[in-house]
């Protein structure tokens, strides 16, 4: 069956749609960490970013840590081994403190 000439057009309207709109989720997925990274900087300036996308909060007390975290909208949930968990209801994002050394990841 041949395609008439509006069902050609819908189809690459559709696809350059379809494109833009995978190259902004990609964009948006691949700035998650520095996103994250920057929100937090604005409450404690001296942070830095370790390998690994790891988040380096050592110079702050660990209270100091968790008071900031939940300033941000993140909820303390639980403890994974010796990580904190907490979660951000509006952003769905996940952080992990690693206790003692204040190092937070995405990653348990």
């Amino acid at each position: 069956m041949k395609k008439n000439d509006y069902e050609i057009l819908v189809e690459r309207i559709t696809d350059r749609v379809m494109n833009r709109l995978m190259e902004l989720v990609s964009v948006k997925e691949g700035t998650g960490f520095d996103t994250i990274f920057d929100e937090l900087k604005s409450e404690m300036e001296n942070i830095s970013i370790l390998p690994d996308n790891k988040i380096d909060a050592s110079k702050y007390e660990e209270k100091a840590v968790m008071d900031f975290l939940k300033k941000l909208g993140y909820e303390y949930k639980k403890a994974f081994g010796n990580k904190l968990h907490f979660f951000n209801k509006e952003t769905s994002v996940s952080l992990y403190m690693l206790q003692g050394k204040n190092v937070i990841s995405l990653v348990p």
